[in-house]
């Protein structure tokens, strides 16, 4: 099978790539058939046959457990270190607050950082009196993640909380230097991985990390309101969770109260079944019909060549600091503003993009969907002015 045909076929299987020009999975993906197909059967089995008994809640446990399993195979880990979340915020809230912190602890971060990562940290200096040190990578982030971190530790950093792939600029950051340095100084590294779960090839153990949060609505193409968060089984010990329910706690008789073992113990209960039925399809179809190998070496190389095609247009400086090493471009174009920009490729060319309203900057992403044919129509409506 040629490239060219499995593509074809993939995005056969995505209806959105055919009404739009969707460049835009770094804010959300585009759902596959199989998605909907899943959330329909699960709602459809609940209305027919109820959502009470032993054997409709073996059903409902069966499909948190293949949620678990499908996520620990994506980012290579044992399926005891995966919790469920609702999205990439809500696993760094979970880490975030999971800290018994002191007045004076320090966390390290960046000056890259999404909200969703930040707004647990300034809520907790609000509250516990925590100071808060941005290293600053430039404004393009392409300065050393690990020499601006360096920089910073004292005895009292506590907790090192940073992105894989910048939102901004769609910089890979070198996570695996900066949880060896953490290692060494006994600091745990959580990374939000919103941009680069389903973008690039994930694997925690190689890299290390303490605590990895995920989507599933960007780029893995999944329902809203699920995600996941890997807690690395010899990291547990530096968290508690903030939040408790039926999910966190042992169940066997005589034991009254018992956190579970696994990073089940950050989970609550009570998530929409079907979207985790949704999850777990496009997972399997990610890995059995798209394949991953081939996803992210598609993610890569349409990206250099959008970042080369972009450079025709005139006036268009780009952030990116490099091609191919996410699935991110962002650049400005002189003379234009960029939400207007954004409103016009989306009404008069039918083209999806996003800005970056702190930089005013315009962000693409080249998701497994995406074509050539698509950059080059971008290219010719960004050079129309």
């Amino acid at each position: 099978m040629s490239d060219l045909t499995h593509l074809e076929r993939i995005r056969q299987e995505l209806p959105a790539t055919h009404a739009r020009i969707y460049l835009n999975a770094g804010t959300f993906g585009p759902l596959p058939n199989c998605v909907p197909q899943a959330m329909q059967e699960r709602t459809q089995a609940e209305l027919q046959t109820g959502r009470l008994g032993t054997e409709a809640f073996e059903r409902m446990l069966a499909i948190y457990t293949e949620a678990r399993e499908r996520v620990a195979r994506l980012l290579n880990a044992s399926t005891d270190e995966i919790a469920l979340t609702d999205s990439t915020g809500g696993g760094m809230n979970i880490i975030s607050y999971g800290f018994n912190w002191q007045e004076g602890d320090e966390v390290i971060t960046t000056n890259h950082e999404h909200i969703s990562a930040l707004a647990p940290l300034y809520q907790s200096r609000d509250r516990y009196g925590i100071i808060i040190h941005k290293a600053d990578l430039g404004p393009r982030a392409e300065r050393s993640a690990l020499e601006a971190i360096s920089e910073l530790v004292t005895e009292r950093t506590r907790l090192i909380s940073i992105s894989h792939v910048t939102w901004t600029t769609g910089a890979r950051l070198d996570v695996k230097a900066i949880t060896q340095f953490g290692r060494e100084r006994g600091i745990p590294v959580l990374i939000d991985g919103a941009q680069s779960a389903g973008a690039i090839p994930l694997d925690v153990k190689e890299l290390d990390v303490d605590f990895y949060a995920i989507p599933m609505q960007k780029w893995l193409c999944g329902p809203d309101g699920t995600g996941a968060l890997y807690v690395k089984r010899e990291a547990m010990h530096y968290v508690a969770p903030t939040y408790v329910g039926y999910w966190s706690t042992k169940h066997e008789e005589g034991i009254e109260w018992e956190l579970q073992e696994s990073a089940q113990r950050f989970e609550l209960g009570g998530r929409h079944t079907a979207s985790l039925a949704g999850q777990t399809a496009v997972l399997d179809w990610l890995e059995q019909f798209v394949g991953y190998a081939w996803m992210f070496e598609h993610i890569s190389t349409l990206n250099i060549y959008a970042y080369k095609a972009l450079q025709k247009v005139p006036g268009l400086t780009m952030l990116t600091p490099q091609p191919g090493g996410s699935g991110l471009l962002a650049f400005t174009l002189e003379g234009r503003d960029d939400a207007e920009l954004v409103k016009e490729l989306a009404d008069k060319y039918t083209i999806t993009i996003r800005n970056i309203p702190s930089t005013h900057a315009l962000r693409v992403s080249t998701g497994f969907y995406n074509t050539e044919e698509e950059i080059d129509t971008l290219v010719r409506a960004l050079s129309e002015r």
